[in-house]
């Protein structure tokens, strides 16, 4: 093709003799949804030096039920892109259906045609170009998540879908980089999340560094992709490239985040992040930008870190015990942010083994109540803790590299674990301030509670998890009147082992109750079933 982003083709060769519709299928990521209404917008390019005729594109079942069809026309001599859209008539049963691209067999008897880059997307995600699918992404949004981090060659991954050029991902599977840096940033406003930007500071999880001669080649890459997220269109060369690929309103951008895992390495840490601190900060002397360091938070670093990113896999065991840690962290000024963390096995021996030592497929229950329980101690200090994110979130049934994931899906169905729900219970009942309680959860109680006030709702959230393996009564007493009617939802399943699956999808979910519970009442009493989450709405009139 004419694009060095691509430098292949197909080259469809139509045999002699032929008649009837001749051509090839797609089968998409293991399978095409079809819902009947949805408009389905694609693309292609194509070109032969014989054949001038149309090109019908379909999507067909595997028993050959035409659900969506449309023509077009005319294929050159030259590389040209054709755009099309079409709805189907009827849903198919299932997610075995085809992209199917022919020509007429008559006309094209003894011709080639070259076709490149396929596109062919359903509904997405506030009908976004290049979007979210609208699934996952209202999954998501759901929790009310704050925070996104990523990171990847920024440039490469803007402007036309032709232009970029895709590369080989960390984890063993191919990215086409067709959600790119403009389409991240667009899905974090979408669902209201703040993005956290991360910036390579010179080495790789295999183990490559850069010499500290050319690191400021990366320092620079870096400006240039700061400037372009949030500089003025109207003054800046990268803000202007924005803008001409349609948004000129800078984007809100607060946290970067230098490296990551950079214990990972025998380069010393404090190397990079010198030079990228100091370089950042001399480019955007006024930004009020916050710089993480990827670290241990013991390693000691030239500028120290105010702001740092950690990461814990663990068992339900270790995430329990170590629920209240940040209740006694030092109020000197440095902030954490969680960046990633999960409950990924049930043995200390096995955190990153396989599932015959104990590594989960899927998060349980118990895994889920000691995430809750933790989390509590996360939103009781969030003073000290700024975010925190689960890690991994998607996970293609098809085709994965690591468990346990916070959602599992494919082509046609998406799985919510017992963890997105612990996410979404504490994500979507979070108040503006949180409330001291006596006493102060202990690492020796098994229940784990943290409140909050929403000052705007008049709601007080209590949200506790019972990490025991049997039911604990607790009585609450208030220092304010319930003024209305109240709810709890709870999440919990007779064992706490307990998986949603694409088998078996609600095994684990939330459901919610009116608390029994009189208006007026200073108190109330409560009994948690064995591995629990429950998150209490109060009414109160303040």
């Amino acid at each position: 093709m004419k694009y060095a982003s691509l430098p292949n083709s197909l080259q469809a060769t139509v045999p002699a003799g032929s008649t009837g519709q001749v051509g090839f299928d797609n089968s998409g990521y293991w399978g095409i949804k079809v819902q009947q209404g949805w408009k389905y917008t694609g693309s292609f390019y194509a070109r032969s030096d014989s054949y001038t005729g149309n090109v019908t594109v379909s999507l067909v079942s595997s028993s050959g039920t035409v659900y969506a069809t449309t023509t077009i026309s005319q294929v050159t001599s030259s590389w040209k892109k054709f755009t099309f859209d079409f709805t189907p008539s009827q849903s198919a049963p299932d997610v075995k259906n085809v992209f199917r691209v022919t020509v007429d067999g008559a006309n094209a008897s003894g011709k080639s045609v070259y076709f490149g880059l396929f596109s062919l997307f359903p509904p997405t995600y506030k009908g976004r170009a290049n979007g979210m699918r609208v699934d996952l992404a209202e999954a998501l949004a759901a929790t009310k998540p704050r925070t996104i981090a990523k990171r990847w060659k920024w440039n490469e991954t803007i402007g036309p879908l032709e232009n970029r050029l895709g590369r080989q991902g960390d984890w063993g599977y191919p990215n086409t980089d067709g959600l790119g840096l403009l389409e991240y940033l667009d899905w974090a406003e979408d669902i209201g999340a703040e993005p956290i930007l991360g910036i390579w500071a010179g080495y790789t999880l295999g183990g490559e560094t850069v010499p500290e001669s050319q690191i400021h080649l990366y320092v620079e890459d870096a400006i240039r992709e700061i400037q372009f997220i949030t500089g003025d269109a109207n003054t800046n060369q990268w803000a202007k490239l924005r803008a001409q690929y349609g948004r000129k309103d800078p984007y809100k951008l607060k946290y970067i985040e230098i490296g990551n895992e950079d214990f990972a390495t025998d380069m010393p840490a404090t190397d990079g992040r010198q030079a990228f601190v100091n370089g950042l900060e001399a480019a955007f002397p006024n930004s009020g930008f916050k710089y993480l360091a990827t670290t241990y938070p013991s390693t000691p670093l030239n500028p120290a870190y105010t702001h740092i990113d950690v990461h814990q896999y663990n068992t339900p065991k270790w995430f329990i015990d170590h629920a209240v840690d940040y209740d006694n962290y030092p109020r000197d000024g440095r902030q954490i942010f969680l960046g990633e963390y999960a409950v990924t096995s049930t043995s200390s021996s096995c955190i990153f083994g396989a599932p015959s030592c104990g590594r989960l497929e899927y998060p349980t229950l118990q895994g889920a109540v000691a995430e809750a329980a933790y989390m509590t101690g996360l939103e009781r200090n969030s003073d000290v803790v700024f975010a925190a994110a689960y890690a991994p979130t998607l996970q293609n049934i098809n085709s994965y590299s690591w468990t346990p994931n916070v959602i599992t899906f494919n082509a046609g169905t998406i799985v919510k674990s017992a963890s997105y729900y612990v996410q979404q219970l504490f994500g979507a009942n979070l108040g503006t301030h949180v409330l001291k309680t006596a006493p102060a959860p202990s690492a020796s109680v098994p229940l784990h509670w943290v409140a909050s006030h929403d000052i705007s709702n008049k709601i007080v959230y209590l949200k506790a998890s019972n990490t025991a393996n049997t039911a604990f009564t607790a009585s609450f007493a208030l220092d304010f009147p319930i003024a209305g009617a109240s709810t709890v939802t709870l999440l919990n399943a007779p064992v706490a082992a307990t998986q949603n699956t694409l088998a078996n999808p609600n095994a684990v979910v939330p459901k919610t109750t009116t608390l029994n519970v009189a208006s007026d009442a200073t108190g109330f009493s409560y009994t948690f079933p064995a591995q629990s989450v429950a998150v209490f709405n109060l009414q109160v009139g303040w």
